[in-house]
């Protein structure tokens, strides 16, 4: 007996309740037999197509956000230097905090407030550009050659000046970072990558900095953000350190400064002589 055939039967038989069909295959004439396979079928890819549409939605949004993550982690320094910064120079008006820097820099706070006042430049610029450059080590030469507490190139040096002195090495890094902090109209990003890198990288785009130089800046220029906003201790200071800071600093620890802070002023305590 086919399924047409017996719900003739039953419409005849069984009385026409509201619960006659329970337990009972649906009778109703607006779906063939032959249909509802197919109409599984459909429902079936419908419900797969569905799936996989919501699947390869979420594949995609973690594939993109860990292909942003990667560039941001990537351009973090081109970020940093970026025209964005270029055009806003940072005012600190706050008094200088040394205990910003590492032992070694603060031991020479001092000199540094002077050597600023001496040469127009900002407090907290002097004492980050030692921090990166020698973490206060009169003594430290680099592998390029560059001398001393703000490793001056031999070149900067007249003839005799002993560049371990650091009333001298301070003077030719001092005119040096002066005339850069000029050139860049008081930008510290600018000035530090025309410190590190000559005063012609001033004026061409930071993506055209040597890597060091963009290095350098990251650094400086997050240390001056930081100081800037009051976050103390810097981060940035604090990776500069893990980075290979500590080394640095290490060696500036076992150097007394006395040896090295010969003061030559002349009688009516003027600037120091170069």
């Amino acid at each position: 007996m086919g399924l047409h055939t017996w719900c003739e039967m039953k419409r005849e038989n069984i009385p026409q309740d509201d619960h006659s069909n329970l337990g009972f295959p649906a009778c109703s004439p607006s779906v063939p037999v032959h249909s509802i396979p197919l109409i599984l079928l459909v429902a079936l890819a419908f419900t797969t197509a569905t799936s996989f549409s919501a699947l390869r939605v979420h594949f995609l949004a973690v594939v993109n956000d860990k292909a942003t993550t990667s560039t941001s982690s990537s351009n973090a320094i081109n970020a940093l230097i970026g025209e964005q910064i270029s055009n806003q120079p940072v005012d600190l008006s706050q008094d200088l905090n040394l205990n910003a820097f590492t032992p070694e820099v603060q031991r020479w706070g001092v000199q540094i407030e002077r050597w600023a006042e001496d040469y127009d430049l900002p407090v907290e610029l002097v004492a980050i550009v030692m921090q990166i450059e020698s973490c206060g080590d009169p003594t430290a030469v680099s592998s390029a050659g560059a001398r001393g507490l703000f490793q001056v190139m031999p070149f900067h040096f007249g003839a005799g000046e002993d560049w371990m002195d650091s009333e001298i090495n301070a003077t030719r890094g001092m005119e040096y970072l002066a005339r850069s902090y000029q050139l860049s109209n008081g930008k510290i990003d600018l000035t530090l990558a025309g410190y590190n890198g000559g005063h012609s990288v001033i004026a061409r785009h930071p993506s055209t900095w040597p890597a060091e130089t963009q290095r350098y800046v990251y650094w400086g220029a997050g240390i001056w953000g930081d100081l800037g906003s009051d976050t103390i201790p810097s981060p940035t200071l604090n990776e500069w350190l893990i980075a290979g800071g500590e080394h640095l600093c290490r060696r500036a620890l076992d150097v007394s400064i006395l040896n090295y802070s010969q003061t030559r002023y002349t009688d009516n305590g003027s600037s120091p002589i170069g």
